[in-house]
C-alpha cells in the first residue's frame, strides 16, 4: 500500500458515522453563527451611534463618511477572514471529538458480538483519548467473570 493510499485511510477513518458528525458540527456552526450575528448587532448599533454623534458635532460629513467606509472596508476583510479559519477549525474541531466519542462504540459492538458467540477471551481495547474508557475497562471485567464462569463449568 503506498503513502497516499495510508493517508487517505486514516482520513476516512475519522468519519464513522457522518451524518452525526455532520450534525454535532452543524449545531456548532448554526450556534457561532447565531452568537455572531447578535454580537454584530450590537457592535453595529453602538457603532451606529457614535457615527451618527461625530457628524452632528463636525461640518465635514463627506469626510468623515469616506474615512469611515475605508475603515470598515479594511475591517471587513480581517472578520471574513477570521470567520473562515474559525468554521473551518470548527468543523475539524467536531470531526475530531465525535470520532473519540463514536469510536468506542465500533469496539463496544465488536466485543459484544464476540461475547455472544462464546468467545469470552475477547478484550475492549480503545485509544487513550477516547470517550467511555470505564465502560470498556467494565465490559473487559464482564468479559473476565465469563471466561471465569466458564473454566468453573467445564
Amino acid at each position: 500500500m503506498n503513502q497516499p493510499q495510508i493517508e487517505m485511510r486514516k482520513v476516512k477513518n475519522f468519519f464513522l458515522q457522518p451524518l452525526l458528525q455532520a450534525r454535532i458540527g452543524i449545531y456548532y456552526i448554526l450556534l457561532s453563527i447565531g452568537f455572531t450575528i447578535v454580537l454584530f448587532l450590537l457592535v453595529y448599533r453602538d457603532f451606529h451611534e457614535f457615527y451618527q454623534l461625530v457628524l452632528e458635532l463636525t461640518d465635514l460629513r463627506e469626510e468623515v463618511t469616506e474615512i469611515l467606509q475605508e475603515h470598515i472596508s479594511g475591517m471587513l476583510g480581517w472578520v471574513l477572514t477570521i470567520f473562515s479559519i474559525f468554521l473551518f477549525a470548527t468543523v475539524a474541531l467536531s470531526v475530531y471529538f465525535t470520532h473519540h466519542l463514536v469510536g468506542p462504540t465500533y469496539a463496544f459492538r465488536r466485543h459484544i458480538s464476540n461475547l455472544c458467540h462464546g468467545n469470552y477471551a475477547s478484550r475492549v481495547t480503545l485509544r487513550q483519548k477516547d470517550a467511555f474508557i470505564e465502560v470498556a475497562e467494565d465490559l473487559n471485567h464482564l468479559a473476565e467473570t465469563l471466561e471465569e464462569g466458564r473454566r468453573k463449568e467445564s
